[in-house]
């Protein structure tokens, strides 16, 4: 008994000992870094690009579009998701529910003097479309600084072992009052005859070049084109 004690006395000063030796500063080291200690992730590797690449193949896609010109007035907009089969509108619907549609949005700031949080409003800058691929359909989120809605369902028409959907956008998107400015094209592949499979090719940012954007979607059996349109 008398040893027993006399070790757990000797493991209280060691502590102690332990205790006193303890040093602190403060780790300037980057966040990466603290976060990715032996570089298991080589995120000093990865670019932006790289992550994307990456996202797309688990079948997320990310697009960041702008409000241009900036809003200097309140407005309420809408996204519209229109469905084409062989070139012909046959479906149409808002996918922005109305009370997200305003392109303002709140913050708050703490007053030095009061010491109270005031509400200030601002305009929304842009919005952010993301897509999950989930083979058979696609589910779309609008995300902006005043909200978002998820959960927004894309049906594909797959008829053939090859066919694919892909994505293309417009890099002219600037808003126009009352009028609907189109954002993106969902657009299948199609069965090309000479070579025996399915292609998708043709103009990437579909704002280059009317004629070859008309003929992708001449080609493309089956396409989604999103839209924005602000009214007041």
């Amino acid at each position: 008994m008398k040893t027993l004690f006399v070790t757990f006395i000797g493991v209280l000063i060691s502590i102690s000992a332990i205790s006193q030796d303890v040093k602190y500063r403060k780790d300037d080291r980057p966040q990466n870094i603290k976060e990715d200690n032996y570089n298991q992730y080589q995120v000093n590797g990865i670019s932006e690009i790289d992550m994307l690449k990456a996202l797309e193949i688990a079948g997320i896609r990310i697009f960041d579009i702008p409000f241009s010109p900036a809003f200097e007035k309140e407005y309420t907009f809408s996204i519209k998701l229109d469905e084409y089969v062989d070139s012909k509108k046959i479906d149409t619907k808002d996918i922005l529910h109305p009370f997200l549609g305003k392109n303002i949005y709140s913050h708050y700031i703490d007053d030095t003097i009061s010491r109270e949080s005031v509400r200030y409003f601002d305009f929304v800058p842009k919005l952010t479309i993301f897509s999950k691929d989930n083979d058979t359909t696609l589910v779309l989120t609008i995300s902006h600084l005043g909200g978002s809605v998820g959960g927004i369902k894309i049906k594909k028409n797959i008829v053939r072992e090859w066919q694919n959907y892909y994505w293309r956008a417009y890099s002219k998107i600037d808003w126009k009052l009352n009028e609907e400015v189109p954002l993106l094209i969902y657009a299948s592949s199609w069965y090309d005859e000479r070579i025996k499979t399915d292609r998708f090719c043709g103009v990437v940012d579909l704002s280059t070049d009317e004629k070859k954007t008309k003929e992708l979607l001449d080609y493309s059996p089956h396409y989604y084109v999103i839209s924005l349109k602000v009214f007041e």
